[in-house]
């Protein structure tokens, strides 16, 4: 061991007390620093997955659907308004010629043609509007898992078999087996065979959707070969504006929507949250390096006279510059440590307190960790450069005489 870093260790415990606060100063910014890290990110990740885990991170559609562009053709055309307008015209014409074009892209993970309508349900004496998605459910079950989450009955949407879910079940008080009648604007009521119903963690979802078969729903809502859209999945849900970009060049007649543009507000809020974590543990940084400053500071005062005989005993500026800079790395270092296994304890006493209580699970973020450590690490270093050159400028015989 060399003759600084013997020294500075003996300063630090000489002053046990000081070095007791100040570890514990910096233990605890750590703390807070690792805690609300992983917990703001842990929480974040469970929003957005909430929010696009059973969803299209990018959706294909028709531009005719569009009421704002229908509103701007002739008034012979007005009646072509969602509602009014006929079956006949609704719809993705050229689905197969997209999903050729499309469905081989190494970005995707999941690419399910849709047809989508509305309905009125009619069950024990209640009248209740939902939505009618016609899928392969082959396909689909990679965006909506829909066969490992049926609760009651079986996941089969084939002919007049349909899925419900959990809120709607409840609601209407239907069963797996019942049989219900669905009432469209193209005809009379249409009975169908309830098979399964499923609970896709989702309050609305449950209670306004039903699944049935592709080829089914489009004789159901009359469309022919049409379609209504094609929803797609990727791998990086976050390039799903780059890549829905490039698509818009590639496919210019028809709609193309990513969830971001969807979710603007959604994103502004986690993006609002970030930015507030980044500010509180910059200020904890900042605390913690002005407090090991203004020890260390104090530390050289108390240490003037010892300084002094060091370097009248032959000690160079370099030396005596190099002992308060260990200080300051080994404060930071070993405040890091403890700060993070203290982080790691708060973590675990949150997950065991929220546990039945619907709290998302949280994953520990090692990297995460080992950097806010490496900051508070480096924080601490450059928090002794001051005390450092204030130790390597002391007189020797002024402080012997003074100190």
């Amino acid at each position: 061991m060399n003759l600084e870093l013997k020294i500075a260790l003996r300063f630090l415990k000489y002053g046990k007390t000081q070095t007791l606060f100040i570890l514990l100063g910096i233990a605890v910014g750590v703390a807070v620093q690792i805690f609300l890290s992983t917990l703001i990110t842990s929480l974040q990740e469970s929003l957005i997955d909430e929010t696009i885990g059973n969803a299209a991170h990018i959706t294909v559609k028709s531009r005719d659907d569009e009421i704002g562009r229908i509103l701007e053709q002739s008034n012979q055309e007005m009646s072509l308004l969602r509602g009014n307008r006929t079956a006949l015209e609704k719809g993705l014409i050229n689905w197969p010629v997209i999903a050729e074009e499309l469905q081989d892209e190494p970005d995707i993970t999941a690419f399910s043609p849709l047809v989508q309508g509305t309905a009125l349900i009619r069950s024990s004496g209640k009248d209740l509007s939902v939505q009618v998605k016609g899928i392969q459910l082959s396909k689909a079950d990679k965006i909506y898992e829909l066969t490992s989450r049926i609760v009651s009955g079986e996941g089969v949407a084939e002919g007049n078999q349909i899925l419900i879910g959990t809120k709607l079940s409840k609601d209407l008080g239907i069963e797996a087996g019942d049989v219900i009648n669905l009432f469209t604007a193209q005809g009379e009521p249409v009975p169908f065979l309830v098979s399964g119903i499923f609970d896709l963690e989702n309050e609305a979802v449950n209670s306004t959707v039903i699944f049935m078969d592709f080829n089914r729903s489009q004789k159901l809502f009359q469309m022919e070969s049409r379609i209504t859209a094609i929803e797609i999945q990727l791998k990086d849900p976050f390039q799903s504006d780059v890549i829905a970009e490039a698509w818009r060049s590639r496919i210019p007649e028809e709609e193309i929507i990513d969830w971001k543009e969807q979710n603007k507000q959604l994103l502004i809020a986690l993006s609002s949250q970030s930015s507030s974590t980044y500010t509180i543990q910059f200020f904890v940084i900042l605390a913690v390096t002005l407090g090991i400053s203004s020890v260390l500071a104090v530390s050289v005062v108390q240490k003037s006279k010892e300084i002094g005989i060091l370097k009248a005993m032959g000690v160079t500026k370099g030396s005596a510059s190099r002992i308060f800079l260990m200080q300051g790395f080994l404060l930071g270092a070993a405040g890091s440590i403890i700060g993070a296994a203290l982080g790691i304890l708060l973590i675990s006493l949150f997950q065991l307190a929220g546990l039945g209580a619907g709290v998302p699970e949280i994953s520990y973020r090692w990297g995460s960790m080992l950097l806010i450590g490496g900051i508070s690490t480096v924080s601490g270093s450059l928090a002794s450069l001051l005390p450092a050159r204030r130790s390597a400028n002391l007189n020797p015989m002024e402080a012997i005489k003074n100190g």
